[in-house]
């Protein structure tokens, strides 16, 4: 701290100033919610935080801090000193390989070497971020290391640092890599065969991925299609087959016939046989007439009959289902579920022992290795990098005419990529590609192996369709350690990023206005769901055991604007830089925008926000120290916005805008809206509670205005507004005061009667006779008023023409102000500028006068 602030560092005479800073830092970072005696260990905890660095300017004389708490001093001054020490110097590393190439990596060793840990740090590190597939590489790195003994200490958005025994060995390359794909293929496999990844139906019927058709073997697969065709083809109440049998030429008698079969059974047959034919019998004879033979039916539907296909689409398969079904009408939908399992186990058989399975061929597999050979790198391994040759190589290939495979466009072009297949992305394939050259060719967008596995993985963890995410207007959240996370930060980030619930704004409000508008009241917002919410998916978005090395969480909106799609993601980026203390991203796109956290500096990232952002005022770069100001003007506005346009449950997001649009204009829209609010639940004044609740939110907003350029004129600002209202009110109070309980008519007699003449006299009246004119108007307007609500009138210490002299110059006084600082100073003069203004004014006086006369004001007045 000295060092940053060039200042010499502290002496043995400053232990008493150090003291106290410590007991102030104590209290601001709320010490006493998790250790309720830290007062009694104030000298050892300042001890040790002046002396945790070994360097110049330390303090470690115990003669200097009095009594410590800890007696034993051995523990104060060597173990919690060297640990202590560790952590400062852990903390600035940037990256998991600091511990080879930094100083930093030294001086962590020699404490280790000082608290007697007879270990050595290792690493790991991965190169790249795309999101569930780098986490869980990071987790399978972690957990294969286990078994070699080493204990991670210092997790990164990129990898971990180790204890590790002296005599432990590198880690295999080989058998890491297969580890980790045995976990990766693992966690998709149990997914892709219970149907809810993998497989997607369209007019056509069921289409598999390709990356499915990778994972497992046609031995493997076969079997378990059945069972995915019966969680898939769900069209009960309208069964494809009656709209594939009126393609086909058939008799009046077969019509009938067939009309008996053609429902969803049929449609789950003939898309069980046509896929299987489709992805591993390539319209083999051999297989059709098994299939026949199967069913029983190789006597009234030939071979020649099963395929007629039009577009893509085959006819005679359904035509023998739809046969099969008239012929056992009595099978319920589970009997043909049972059907298909017992011909697909014999089809397996048979098609093993006559060699007509096509061989396994894993191109994914085997690009899942190389993108670990180039990316993953473990301490005590060579480095390889991606040859760059390479690369520019697919990349031109990509663009020749002959090229057949598109490339990646949400990566480079190093791995092999393949077509967007709407199994397999979440958004939905080729949109943007509706532009192409003139005599080109179409232009096709594909997607690399590795990021299709990454597709993958979030359709397995998250809750959404294939090709159908952005429909819902999503907003990633990418979650970066600040420093380092320590294991019991991860654990808790991870429990975050599982346990995000859909954060109610409702809540936020309330617990923001109960604990005073300030940020310690988010503390008891709900954050985290109390048990899985009901749906297809359960599970975690990571499972149990495994930590997000760069969190990630995604919100969906039902609502139709952008700005209701943004609202929610927007707090959750302010909010979690303070209570954990992480970097946020929050972005449209779902590929991170960064690998790491070193890679920018900022807390809070927000990109390419709703307009209610920028209408804010606020950067879309956030530093730490901006978050407070950030903060506290976003839930001014979205306070307001609940209090004042809102239709509970429904809170009318689309209209926010609207609502920051016209607060940002003038503060004064802060209690025009409030009015409006009233009006519309038809109270004829504002509680106490209410009046006190907008002149704080009018305060924070004008505390928390951006700062104005120097060209800018000061009266522009918010805070000139408030000054000059609460001005005007008390020059006014000091010759008029109504009941609080009377009409807003009544109350702001003097202001609305000054407007009224200053709109009204001739334009060439000069400022002094204009000020005369206002005056004596207000004059007899009081006059004609009750005497009790002319305060100075009511003083009988004097005599009446000494009280009335000083009613005059109080008016004077206060419709000098209204005529030079707001109708000459303000508006320039401008009378169509104040008429625009007039009820803003209104609105903002009426306030200001009700405010001042709470009871706590008036006591303070007295005072």
């Amino acid at each position: 701290h000295c060092r940053s602030q060039v200042k010499s560092p502290p002496h043995a005479a400053d232990v008493s100033a150090i003291l106290k800073v410590c007991e102030d830092l104590g209290e601001k970072l709320d010490f006493d919610l998790f250790w309720s005696e830290w007062r009694e260990y104030l000298s050892d905890i300042a001890f040790l935080a002046q002396n945790t660095q070994f360097k110049h300017g330390t303090n470690a004389y115990s003669a200097n801090w009095g009594r410590f708490k800890i007696s034993d001093s051995r523990r104060l001054k060597w173990l919690l000193r060297h640990l202590l020490a560790f952590g400062d110097l852990a903390v600035h590393l940037k990256d998991p390989g600091n511990i080879d190439t930094e100083t930093g990596g030294d001086r962590l060793r020699e404490h280790l070497r000082c608290l007697g840990i007879h270990k050595k740090l290792v690493y790991h590190r991965l190169r790249d971020t795309l999101g569930i597939l780098t986490n869980g590489i990071h987790n399978g790195t972690v957990n294969f290391a286990k078994d070699l003994g080493w204990k991670p200490l210092l997790f990164f958005a990129q990898g971990v640092v180790y204890l590790a025994p002296n005599d432990s060995e590198t880690p295999n390359s080989s058998e890491l890599k297969e580890f980790i794909w045995n976990q990766m293929s693992g966690a998709l496999g149990s997914r892709m065969l219970s149907g809810e990844i993998g497989f997607k139906r369209d007019g056509k019927g069921l289409k598999v991925a390709p990356q499915t058709l990778e994972l497992f073997s046609a031995a493997e697969l076969i079997p378990q299609i059945p069972n995915i065709i019966a969680v898939r083809v769900n069209n009960g109440k309208d069964p494809a087959t009656p709209k594939r049998l009126e393609k086909l030429s058939l008799s009046e008698s077969d019509k009938i016939f067939l009309s008996q079969g053609a429902d969803i059974r049929a449609d789950r047959i003939a898309e069980c046989i046509f896929l299987i034919q489709k992805e591993f019998f390539f319209d083999s004879p051999k297989y059709i007439n098994w299939m026949l033979n199967a069913l029983e039916i190789q006597d009234k539907i030939s071979p020649e009959e099963t395929q007629i296909q039009s577009g893509g689409v085959n006819y005679g398969w359904y035509q023998a289902a739809a046969y099969y079904i008239a012929k056992n009408p009595t099978l319920k939908p589970e009997d043909v579920t049972e059907k298909l399992n017992q011909w697909a186990e014999r089809l397996v058989i048979w098609a093993s022992n006559n060699n007509l399975l096509p061989e396994h061929h894993s191109p994914i597999r085997e690009i899942f290795y190389s993108y670990l050979t180039y990316y993953l790198e473990v301490k005590g391994w060579e480095t390889e990098h991606t040859p760059f040759t390479h690369e520019l190589a697919v990349y031109n290939d990509a663009k020749t005419k002959a090229a057949k495979q598109p490339i990646c466009s949400l990566s480079s072009g190093e791995f092999q990529s393949e077509d967007q297949m709407d199994s397999v992305v979440l958004f939905k394939p080729q949109q943007y590609s509706n532009k192409n050259s003139l005599g080109g060719r179409q232009i096709k967008r594909g997607i690399s192996k590795i990021w299709a596995l990454e597709m993958l993985l979030r359709q397995a963890f998250w809750e959404v369709p294939a090709g159908k995410l952005e429909e819902q207007q999503p907003i990633f959240l990418y979650i970066f350690p600040a420093y380092v996370y320590s294991p019991q930060t991860a654990v808790a980030i991870k429990l975050l990023v599982n346990d995000l619930k859909r954060v109610n704004l409702w809540d936020v409000r309330k617990k923001w206005l109960e604990a005073g508008m300030k940020h310690s009241g988010l503390q008891s917002v709900t954050w985290l769901l109390d048990k899985p919410e009901l749906g297809r998916f359960e599970r975690d978005k990571y499972a149990t055991e495994e930590l997000p090395f760069m969190g990630m969480n995604h919100t969906t909106t039902l609502g139709k604007t952008l700005t209701d799609a943004w609202i929610q993601p927007a707090f959750i980026a302010l909010m979690l830089p303070m209570l954990l203390g992480v970097k946020v991203i929050a972005t449209t796109s779902s590929v991170p925008l960064y690998n790491n956290d070193s890679d920018f500096k900022e807390s809070v990232i927000v990109d390419g926000p709703a307009g209610f952002w920028n209408l804010l005022g606020l950067s879309t770069s956030l530093r730490i120290q901006d978050l407070s100001s950030a903060m506290q003007r976003f839930l001014v506005a979205c306070s307001l916005h609940l209090d004042t346009r809102s239709s509970p449950p429904d809170s009318k997001w689309q209209d926010l805008i609207k609502t920051v649009r016209e607060v940002n204009t003038n503060v004064l829209n802060i209690f025009a809206l409030a009015n409006e609010g009233l009006r519309r639940d038809k109270k004829e004044r504002p509680s106490n509670e209410e009046v006190q609740r907008y002149w704080h939110y009018a305060q924070v907003w004008v505390e928390t205005e951006p700062k104005k350029n120097q060209h800018e004129l000061v009266k522009l600002e918010g805070r000139y507004l408030m000054k000059l209202m609460e001005k005007l009110v008390r020059e006014y109070c000091a010759f008029y005061q109504a009941n609080l309980s009377e009409s807003s008519h009544t109350i702001l007699l003097p202001i609305s009667k000054a407007l009224e003449v200053i709109l009204a006299v001739p334009q060439e009246l000069d400022e002094e006779d204009l000020i005369l004119q206002t005056s004596g108007q207000i004059k007899d307007a009081i006059q004609r008023q009750e005497v009790y609500k002319r305060p100075i009138i009511m003083d009988k210490s004097v005599d009446i023409a000494t009280r009335e002299l000083r009613e005059l110059t109080a008016i004077h006084t206060f419709i000098t102000t209204c005529v030079k600082e707001l109708f000459f100073g303000l508006y320039k003069g401008d009378r169509a500028l104040l008429q625009e203004n007039r009820n803003r004014i209104k609105s903002g006086a009426e306030f200001t006068y009700r405010w001042l006369a709470l009871p706590e004001k008036s006591s303070k007045s007295e005072s």
